[in-house]
Parts: C-alpha cells; sequence; structure tokens
C-alpha cells in the first residue's frame, strides 16, 4: 500500500553540511516537484546540486529543514522501504564489486517490492518490470553481461534501468546522461521526459549540459553556492545575466530552430595576452550577420568596439548585446533613421579605426556606406572587408548608387583586407 498523494516531493528551508563547522552545502532551500513535471537542476560545480539528490532521496538529512513526501516527513514519518517504493535514484556512479550481470543489477530494482520473507521469488509483475526496464533504457543485448565489463556509458544505463524497474512515482537523477554518447544522452532524456509528461512521474535531474536540459525540462532550478539564484522556465533562468553571474561565463542565447527553446552558445573569452600594447577603439559598420564575426574576435583581442545602427532581430545587434558592444538600434526592417545614423556618426568619431563588414547594401542601409565615407574625410582609417575573387556588385542592391559610393572610398584612400584576421593585422599595424 503506497502513500496517499504520492508523487509530490518537497523540500522546505533545507541547509546541509558536511560537519557541524563546516559551510552550508546547501542553504534554506525551498523546492517543490510534482507528478507530469521533469525539473533540471543545473549550477556550476560544487554548486550543491548532487547533495541535492542525496538529501531529497533520504541519503543525507537535513538540519535544518525537513523533505516531505507525499505530506510526510521522509526522515521520520517514512520507512527506508517505503521511500524505497515511491523514489527512484540514478546516481552519477554505483560502485558494484562483483560479478553480477546486467539483469541482476535490474533486478535491485524490485527489491522494496519483494515481499518480506527469506527466498522470496520474483512474481511475473516483478520479471515484467525487469524486461521492460532493459528495453527502454536500450540495454536488452547487454542483460547476461557482467556489469565490471561495461563502459561507463553502459553502467550508466544500467543505472537508469535498476531506477526504472523500480515503478516509482518519484525518479531523481544525478547527471543521467554522464558518460553517455550523443544518441542515448537524448534518448535517455526523452525517456525520462516522456515518464513525467505520459506516465505522470515526478522527475528532477540534474544536468550539466545546458543545451539539454534547455530542450527536455519544463522547469529548471539554478543553483550557485547552495542557493537557488533562479528557477523557471527555461527562458526565464538561461539568460545571460543569470549565467554571467552563475557561472562567470559570457553566452550567446538564441532560439533553437525546430523546438523554440533557449540554445545557448559560449562566447569567446579573452586570454592573458589578448590585449593590444595600446588599446584602440574599434567602429564597425556592418549587418546581416556579416560583422559578428568581427565583434568577436575584436572584443576577444581586447579592443574597445562600437557598432553602427543595426535593426533589432539582426544577427549583428544580437552579436553586438551578447558582447557588451554599444549600437544605435532601428525597429525592424526600417531604413536608419537620421537618429540612428547620428548616433552612429558620434560613435564613429570616437573611435580610432572604422572597419566597414562585407554587409549587402540596399536602400535601407545605403548610410552604412556614407558613414565609412565620412569617417574617412575626418581623417579616420578606415578597413573594408572584401574577399578577394568576390565582386562588390554582388553586395550592390542600390541600382548602382552603393558602387559608386565604394568607389569613392577606394579613391579616398581606404585599405581593403580579405578577412578578420586581416583586420586584426591591420589595427595593430596601427597600434605600433
Amino acid at each position: 500500500m503506497g502513500l496517499p498523494g504520492a508523487g509530490r516531493l518537497d523540500a522546505r528551508g533545507v541547509t546541509v553540511r558536511y560537519g557541524p563547522d563546516a559551510p552550508p552545502v546547501l542553504a534554506r532551500l525551498t523546492l517543490g516537484i510534482r507528478r507530469g513535471e521533469l525539473i533540471g537542476v543545473v549550477g556550476p560545480n560544487g554548486a550543491g546540486k548532487s547533495t541535492l539528490v542525496r538529501t531529497l532521496s533520504r541519503a543525507l538529512r537535513p538540519a535544518p529543514g525537513v523533505v516531505m513526501l507525499a505530506g510526510q516527513d521522509l526522515y521520520h514519518g517514512v520507512s527506508a522501504r517505503e521511500s524505497a517504493r515511491q523514489i527512484g535514484v540514478v546516481p552519477q556512479d554505483a560502485p558494484i564489486a562483483f560479478d553480477f550481470s546486467v539483469r541482476e543489477v535490474v533486478e535491485m530494482g524490485r527489491a522494496p517490492r519483494l515481499p518480506r520473507r527469506p527466498f522470496a521469488a520474483p512474481t511475473p509483475a516483478d520479471e515484467r518490470a525487469v524486461r521492460e526496464a532493459l528495453r527502454r533504457a536500450d540495454i536488452e543485448p547487454l542483460a547476461g553481461r557482467p556489469v565490471t565489463t561495461l563502459s561507463g556509458g553502459e553502467r550508466q544505463r544500467t543505472l537508469l534501468a535498476r531506477a526504472l524497474a523500480q515503478e516509482t512515482e518519484v525518479l531523481l537523477l544525478d547527471e543521467p546522461t554522464a558518460h553517455l554518447d550523443l544518441r542515448h544522452q537524448t534518448l535517455t532524456l526523452a525517456l525520462v521526459q516522456g515518464l513525467a509528461h505520459a506516465h505522470g512521474k515526478a522527475v528532477l535531474a540534474v544536468l550539466h549540459d545546458l543545451n539539454l536540459a534547455a530542450a527536455y525540462c519544463d522547469r529548471l532550478i539554478l543553483l550557485h553556492r547552495g542557493e537557488i539564484a533562479a528557477q523557471g522556465t527555461p527562458d526565464e533562468v538561461l539568460t545571460p545575466a543569470n549565467l554571467l553571474q552563475v557561472y562567470g561565463a559570457r553566452v550567446w542565447v538564441r532560439r533553437h530552430p525546430v523546438t523554440g527553446r533557449p540554445f545557448l552558445l559560449p562566447l569567446p573569452e579573452a586570454g592573458p595576452d589578448a590585449a593590444p600594447a595600446v588599446r584602440r577603439t574599434v567602429h564597425v559598420l556592418c549587418g546581416g550577420g556579416t560583422g559578428a564575426p568581427l565583434l568577436f574576435a575584436l572584443t576577444r583581442r581586447g579592443f574597445a568596439v562600437t557598432a553602427g545602427g543595426l535593426s533589432a532581430g539582426d544577427t549583428d545587434a544580437e552579436a553586438a548585446e551578447a558582447l557588451g558592444v554599444p549600437y544605435p538600434r532601428e525597429a525592424p526592417f526600417s531604413p536608419l533613421s537620421e537618429a540612428v545614423i547620428a548616433e552612429g556618426s558620434r560613435l564613429a568619431a570616437q573611435a580610432d579605426v572604422v572597419v566597414l563588414s562585407e554587409v549587402l547594401f540596399g536602400p535601407q542601409n545605403l548610410a552604412t556606406l556614407e558613414s565609412a565615407l565620412s569617417a574617412l574625410h575626418a581623417g579616420k582609417p578606415v578597413l573594408c572587408v572584401q574577399p578577394a575573387g568576390r565582386p562588390f556588385a554582388a553586395r550592390d542592391f542600390t541600382g548602382g548608387a552603393a558602387a559608386a559610393l565604394w568607389e569613392q572610398l577606394l579613391a579616398a584612400g581606404a585599405g581593403v583586407v580579405e578577412d578578420a584576421d586581416a583586420v586584426l593585422i591591420q589595427i595593430q599595424a596601427f597600434s605600433e
């Protein structure tokens, strides 16, 4: 007979220390796990993620704080056997020193459901549960293998199958995709997501891969130094500001083209020898994604970078925002306004060098070329990116107006370089 209301697990004001005088690994943490939901726990190493799983699974008693299973105190009102009937756990790794077969390890998941009498034989229901767990974890061909001969990924899938065989209402997974190849990472998370959505299980998974967490989890809990730094949907949690605060890393948050979920790309960090001898300000005229590599490269090398007018939603605008590059913002699909052009001219006037990317030109952004020409007339060095073998005419959608301005740029002394690497070399030469 299970607990009434099984499938609810709550932590209330949980604090955990590894020693009476040690700092807390978890501090005043409160969260709830409900049926039909896959919760992802993310955070840097040492944030308390594995400790949280141990505390929620009746392996590490909090003090103070309480963990409630279906409204009852997990550590005082629920027996170990009943806890094992309600909560399944997939640890990061579980040492198995003896040559048990994979099937025998999975059968161990049925132990909480066997009758309390010596030599109790498994029932047909037990055998069905084991067969189904082997199938779901994609390890049926390994059933007869000694577990000590398995790879790390095969062992991880065996531990998952053992937890599936328990047939619990709550499932706690500590890095279930560790050691798994790409296919089995996605299979595993699709499986546990299905257990939550289709079978009404309450599932919590610790995950290191933030993109996998964003793709499969309904809700995320971001831990930092034992406390909840943020919680909510992947969109609410996986923001550049949150990840910079918690991980100390800059990321570019995009939208996955298929799932619509957040998709994270790490931004390059400047190396210790990256900064130029003389710090220069570089103003980049770009658009349509042609400037993003330049913005990345210049920022990584330690230059101060600004950009010309960009429309909201433009890839270069998103790159500029992710990198903290100032630029005047225009409405989507609109020509550059006088105010945006004026602000871009002000930023260009403050720069030491102006760079024009391999941007395509139409009536809406012809002012970008005019800005480059104005900077050149004001005495600024101007570098224009134009790969060899690609005629400028392929970039001109203005009926020749852009080509005329391009010829004026070249005649006035603008430099022409082939790519971002050449831009960096040339700017470095200006600095020496």
